[in-house]
């Protein structure tokens, strides 16, 4: 994780909490955030691998374990300036 952090990797939360529990119909959630790298190498340490980490979170709104992350690499302009 410390590496991604320190090349310019984002990472994306989004709920996958769908629209069914078991057999009941619920409201699906629908949050979305960008987490920051810093603060994750801060807590986690820059060690733990980035694949542990969707272990290690829930959707702060409805509480569900069920997310899913998104890595985008840095841009080839950001890349090229830093």
């Amino acid at each position: 994780m410390g590496e991604a952090c320190s090349l310019g990797w984002r990472v994306r939360l989004r709920c996958s909490f769908g629209p069914r529990d078991a057999m009941k119909r619920i409201r699906e959630c629908d949050f979305r955030c960008g987490l920051d790298l810093q603060t994750l190498v801060c807590t986690r340490g820059a060690a733990m691998p980035l694949s542990l980490l969707p272990d290690r979170l829930k959707c702060p709104r409805c509480g569900s374990r069920r997310v899913s992350l998104i890595y985008e690499p840095p841009s080839e302009r950001a890349r090229a300036m830093g």
